[in-house]
């Protein structure tokens, strides 16, 4: 089995309300936490660069060999500044430790390494937190620093709560985080996403990530009413029609304020919750029609980055696969069309007698065959009808109200859209 790309390996000190057998005194904890900064920021270890030679940087640069939040090098100053914060932090908090290590040149050969380390900082680092259980990236501390002095280059980087900030899954208060040893799973993240971050510029993901936002905005085009492929205006289907006519009907009468657009995840009525993700997954589920064939498409296209997410774990040994990416673009394609079935629904109503939707509601069950129009006129005109319509010219002029109805609200509907800036998830 070859090598990983990426290794982790973490340590910590604990805080002085969690002592351990090898931290027994609080003045241990103190030393190893002051201490760190000071290998930290060890100049010998520091990666210079040829800008730095020509420059003239070199030796004469306030900035110390440690980078904080912000992507920067801190001054001796501000690692001062750091070192008495610290002093309060470890009362409660522990301090988590980490050694980042790669293969020889392998960072060197494929990426920009200050551009990495500003991204490590600002967008790596903070996702590993949120994975850790960590709430508000706000309420931590953390830094980091690029050592030179072995063939292997690798990071130190640790980290430490600045309050309670810890959510565990059974609480509803955050809390310190007990635990010093970080999971196996945690870790894996962290190397898997450093791994993404070297691949991403390559060929194969760009093109599935381009493929994949092509391929939602096609799919929501079927669900805009600007758009000529609009399919909730199809009326063949009457199942999904007299379904989305009882949502409608059920908004209208569980819904305090109207006339506004809805928000589907702000919607507490369990009925129309269910009644919504029944319409989406009807009209999702008929093969053989455009619409099934492109959300196929979205389907392999989402596959194809997964495998390229766990060909990345294998190569970093790792069992935890990076799903986060998948699940961000169906929540979006979801949460996209659940909310334009609801708004369209809650304008879609017929105020006409129930016995037209009851009767062809019926009869398309018996024969699916049958357009909606011979239906009407075949069960409304029949001898043993219950109808209160007596001739063709009184069905034809309940249509006729039905569908200028359905115009009308169709026109409302698409002005929600006016002010639409809803987009896709990069």
């Amino acid at each position: 089995m070859s090598s990983p790309n990426v290794v982790v390996k973490n340590m910590f000190t604990p805080s002085f309300k969690n002592l351990n057998h090898i931290y027994k005194t609080q003045n241990q904890v103190h030393n190893s936490t002051m201490n760190m900064f000071d290998y930290y920021a060890n100049e010998k270890k520091k990666a210079f660069f040829m800008l730095d030679y020509f420059s003239g940087k070199i030796g004469k640069d306030k900035e110390m060999n440690i980078i904080f939040e912000n992507g920067e090098y801190a001054t001796k100053n501000e690692i001062e500044a750091r070192k008495k914060q610290y002093a309060k932090y470890i009362e409660n908090s522990n301090i988590y430790k980490l050694v980042i290590s790669f293969p020889e040149n392998y960072l060197e050969e494929n990426v920009d390494i200050k551009k990495f380390e500003k991204d490590l900082a600002k967008d790596i680092i903070p996702m590993f937190l949120k994975q850790c259980g960590f709430e508000n990236i706000e309420n931590m501390s953390y830094q980091f620093s690029l050592h030179t002095n072995t063939d292997n280059l690798h990071f130190h980087l640790s980290f430490t709560e600045k309050k309670p900030n810890y959510k565990r899954t059974f609480s509803k208060e955050l809390e310190y985080r007990h635990a010093g040893k970080l999971e196996q799973k945690e870790l894996n993240f962290l190397k898997n996403e450093i791994e993404h971050y070297i691949n991403c510029d390559k060929h194969i993901y760009t093109s599935l990530v381009k493929e994949t936002n092509e391929e939602i905005e096609l799919l929501k085009k079927y669900f805009n009413p600007k758009e000529k492929n609009f399919l909730l205006n199809d009326k063949s289907d009457i199942l999904i029609e007299e379904k989305i006519n009882k949502l409608g009907k059920l908004l209208e009468e569980k819904r305090d304020s109207k006339n506004q657009r809805i928000k589907f995840n702000s919607i507490k009525n369990k009925e129309i919750r269910d009644l919504t993700k029944e319409i989406k997954r009807n009209i999702f589920s008929k093969k053989d029609t455009e619409l099934y064939n492109d959300y196929q498409n979205f389907k392999n296209s989402l596959n194809e980055i997964n495998k390229y997410f766990t060909e990345i774990a294998k190569r970093n040994h790792s069992k935890e696969v990076d799903d986060s990416f998948i699940k961000s673009k169906q929540k979006y394609l979801d949460n996209y069309v659940l909310n334009a079935i609801v708004n369209y629904a809650q304008y879609k109503k017929i105020t006409d007698s129930k016995i037209i939707q009851e009767a062809v509601y019926k009869e398309y069950k018996k024969n699916k065959k049958r357009n909606k129009f011979d239906i009407l006129t075949s069960y409304l005109s029949s001898s043993n009808r219950k109808s209160q319509f007596v001739s063709k010219y009184k069905i034809k002029e309940a249509v006729r109200n039905i569908n200028d109805e359905l115009e009308q609200a169709e026109k409302e509907f698409e002005n929600l859209f006016k002010e639409d800036k809803e987009h896709v998830y990069e």
